[in-house]
């Protein structure tokens, strides 16, 4: 048995928006005890309609704190489980508990999540991206929320609107919403706003070398890329300790068995998929708007100033 707390922060969304990157960043602030694995996944479980593991199993990824003001997982996957998920973690975890979403253009968080996937052996290397939403459409909508049919989550990963009510009703002003924009821009400024968000000093992300975490990159073998895969998973929680020791490792990983991806994006697909996204980027913006939300990324019609 452990002492441990549960989460007071959780980064619960949005899947390949960065998130890996802020609870790298977070972990290393003195005021914050991250989880041994960055994603705990146990609310996962009630996004798909299953039991959830041991809650001591859950606490003990935090056995590592020691005081700090937060105590933090990050499961990008609990946001698209809606008003079901945010109500549990609030049961679960308490009222105390924070709420971070990242939202990224869903056109270019779909691209990144299918080249996520092929790196990670879940989709053939050579499929292509038309090849893949056609995959994505076939399914129908009960199966692909089917934890088996991740893989083919890309489509309705981008559709926030139907997910974000929920947990701003569960949350309020405990939630708050940034987007990948801003970090892709301006990494401390972005850290900076976080902060203040969370009361806490942000002076040590003044020295602190920021790298973008979890890039999706191709690889040459498969075989090495598996190997390689399994090493990770099985040593997560030494690496998030350590991360010095990965850090050379990976580089040299990737100068070995990594390479770009290949093959532009037809021209007419990211047409369609923008022509898609409209209705529900624009319900989203309503909804962030009616939040107190004014400063918005391009993709949602920039700062509400100019066209509303």
């Amino acid at each position: 048995m452990t002492n441990a707390p549960l989460p007071n922060l959780i980064i619960a969304g949005v899947v390949k928006a960065g998130t890996t990157s802020v609870f790298t960043y977070l972990s290393k602030h003195p005021d914050v005890c991250a989880s041994s694995l960055k994603e705990a996944q146990y609310f996962t479980a009630y996004r798909y309609g299953e039991p959830p593991g041991p809650l001591e199993n859950y606490r003990s990824l935090f056995a590592r704190w020691r005081g700090e003001k937060y105590v933090m997982e990050a499961t990008p996957g609990y946001f698209e489980g809606g008003a079901h998920v945010a109500r549990k973690i609030r049961e679960v975890v308490g009222d105390d508990v924070r709420i971070l979403i990242i939202l990224r253009d869903p056109v270019d968080r779909l691209l990144s999540f299918f080249r996520y996937k092929k790196s990670v052996l879940q989709l053939e290397q050579d499929v292509t991206l038309d090849e893949y939403l056609r995959r994505c459409r076939r399914l129908p909508a009960t199966e692909a929320r089917q934890r088996k049919n991740d893989v083919h989550w890309g489509i309705e990963g981008g559709l926030y609107a139907n997910h974000l009510p929920g947990w701003f009703e569960e949350f309020g002003d405990s939630m708050r919403v940034m987007f990948f924009d801003q970090l892709n821009r301006d990494r401390l400024g972005f850290m900076k706003e976080l902060c203040e968000w969370l009361d806490i000093d942000a002076a040590i992300y003044e020295r602190l070398s920021m790298d973008i975490e979890n890039r999706s990159r191709n690889y040459r073998s498969k075989t090495l890329q598996n190997v390689a895969l399994r090493v990770n998973d099985r040593l997560e929680a030494v690496f998030r300790r350590w991360p010095g020791i990965k850090r050379p490792l990976r580089d040299l990983y990737y100068r070995i068995n990594s390479s770009r991806f290949g093959g532009d994006t037809p021209k007419s697909t990211l047409i369609e998929l923008r022509e898609f996204y409209e209705p529900y980027n624009r319900e989203l913006r309503d909804i962030l708007d009616r939040k107190g939300y004014h400063e918005l990324p391009d993709w949602l019609g920039g700062p509400r100033g100019k066209d509303s």
